[in-house]
């Protein structure tokens, strides 16, 4: 098999990845945390939340394979943009990273404390910790998302030839369109933060 498809293949399957692993955990496995202020005090649905967390593990291991695999072939073109490129994966884990430690925290206090006194408190805590975690979700797949895929892989993909010129002017587009309302603050939080 040519090197190139290889890597193209092997890039392919990261990035199904990355959608196979982020889309469960953001929208059906984090809700009863994200959408619920009282469930660091109540039952909690600790076997979800801790599936999501561990999606969104595999979900690291695949953003960085992503950036690292697909490097030798954008350094072809722009070896800083590429680098660059990396760079905006790993800080896009990083952020991924924190929100994951933010919801197990949750799931630690309830677990430990969330029946003894002091609820009120805890709800407070809870609630920041999902602050926290939305945070997170909003800088890094939503702001580093679109300059790093949107953006520096958009353009190095125009460049190369790699993919049809429709599908890289796509993500150049679509990369402006999640780097601007980070930069202008006009992000929306993500949970509700409602009542039980």
């Amino acid at each position: 098999m040519d090197p190139t498809r290889k890597i193209a293949l092997i890039t392919g399957w990261l990035f199904i990845i990355t959608f196979i692993t982020s889309i469960p955990a953001q929208l059906v496995l984090y809700t009863p945390v994200l959408d619920h202020a009282n469930y660091i005090v109540g039952a909690g649905a600790d076997n979800r939340i801790a599936l999501g967390a561990l999606l969104e593990m595999i979900l690291i291991i695949a953003n960085v394979g992503t950036a690292v695999v697909l490097f030798p072939i954008l350094k072809r073109q722009n070896e800083g943009l590429a680098l660059g490129y990396v760079t905006a994966r790993l800080v896009e884990c990083a952020f991924i990273a924190v929100g994951i430690v933010s919801l197990l925290a949750v799931l630690t206090l309830r677990q430990d404390v969330g029946g003894t006194a002091g609820g009120g408190s805890l709800v407070t805590v809870g609630r920041s910790l999902v602050a926290i975690h939305d945070w997170t979700f909003l800088l890094g797949p939503g702001w580093v998302v679109g300059v790093g895929n949107g953006l520096l892989l958009g353009y190095l993909m125009y460049r190369s030839g790699l993919v049809p010129r429709g599908m890289a002017m796509l993500g150049l587009i679509a990369g402006v369109d999640e780097g601007l309302p980070g930069l202008r603050g006009n992000y929306r939080h993500v949970s509700s933060g409602g009542e039980g």
